[in-house]
């Protein structure tokens, strides 16, 4: 099914959001094609609800029965009753009003056969994968409103179909709702992908403030984060260095690395989404398991290095 929207508003980041809507609408089976608004013949408009210009174009529209959606500053939520989304609405929010509009009767693409049910969950993403990865290290595939990743713990990566659904994740990987489900075969083997450790403990950072504190006291590292291509992260390196060294005290491992506790806690929440946490009690792998060629193994000795040359253990000292 293909759609042609036309747009009357203005500004590069609400240009963006609205592009990346109509992207994601392929996973309901739709092609949204963007346009500037010219006054013809299309299958939905987009104007702003704040100014004179929008509001011609909605009494244009309404004569010929052409759809309207309206943004405005007011709010961040989706009226259908009015047909206005707010401006700093979340994508997978546009994403909803865009079908609503259209009154699509295309259902969601099927996901790829899993091993296992799905599971829809009402707690934020990250915390959600967290919690699955504590308990399992197979690979799954994550899903809200047609963003999917593929998480991929054997080999340290993370896939989506393109980079710009990849920061699309990572923005709504705060927000409840996702779906969780194990990945059947190759499923997740295609797309862009990254590194599983830096896209976690970014979006850990990005949302550290929302999520509650992480319980470091009854958990502690499996294998250091591989950082290699994230120069910057210097504080997930230093919080990683203390807890090899067995800190469990969020509030000292903070203060330690002269960071503030959410921001510590968010990093964390982001190691254990990527597989490097674990609880106390599940067994801790053998200093040289017997694992095939392609799996992940713990770069502690690399990492340790690093940390050394960069001075990374002297405010544990």
């Amino acid at each position: 099914m293909n759609v042609d929207i036309r747009v009357a508003v203005a500004g590069d980041e609400l240009q963006k959001r609205l592009r990346l809507a109509a992207g994601l609408l392929q996973a309901h089976k739709i092609e949204g094609r963007l346009r500037p608004w010219d006054g013809t013949r299309c299958d939905c408009a987009i104007v702003a609800a704040d100014d004179l210009y929008g509001e011609r174009i909605q009494d244009y529209a309404r004569r010929k029965q052409i759809p309207v959606l309206a943004i405005t500053r007011a709010n961040d939520r989706f009226d259908p009753a009015t047909a206005t989304i707010g401006e700093h609405a979340p994508i997978n929010v546009y994403v909803r009003a865009l079908l609503n509009l259209l009154k699509a009767e295309a259902k969601p693409a099927a996901p790829a056969q899993a091993t296992a049910a799905s599971v829809t969950s009402r707690t934020a993403g990250l915390i959600l994968l967290a919690q699955a990865l504590s308990r399992q290290a197979g690979d799954l595939v994550m899903a809200l409103d047609g963003v999917e990743l593929g998480i991929c713990p054997s080999t340290g990566t993370i896939h989506a179909a393109s980079s710009e659904v990849m920061l699309q994740a990572k923005q709504l990987l705060g927000q409840p709702g996702w779906q969780l489900r194990e990945a059947a075969g190759s499923q997740v083997a295609n797309g862009h992908a990254e590194s599983l450790d830096i896209f976690m403990i970014r979006a850990g950072i990005h949302h550290g403030e929302a999520l509650p504190m992480f319980p470091l006291e009854g958990s502690r590292m499996k294998c250091w984060p591989d950082l290699g291509a994230a120069p910057d992260l210097i504080e997930p390196l230093r919080v990683a260095s203390l807890l090899a060294k067995g800190h469990r005290d969020l509030q000292k491992v903070a203060g330690l690395t002269g960071i503030e506790p959410v921001q510590a806690s968010g990093i964390l929440w982001g190691f254990q989404a990527a597989g490097l946490i674990v609880p106390d009690q599940q067994k801790m792998p053998s200093p040289h398991p017997k694992t095939a060629s392609n799996d992940r193994l713990p770069a502690a000795g690399l990492f340790q290095k690093l940390a050394a040359r960069f001075g990374l253990f002297q405010k544990a000292s």
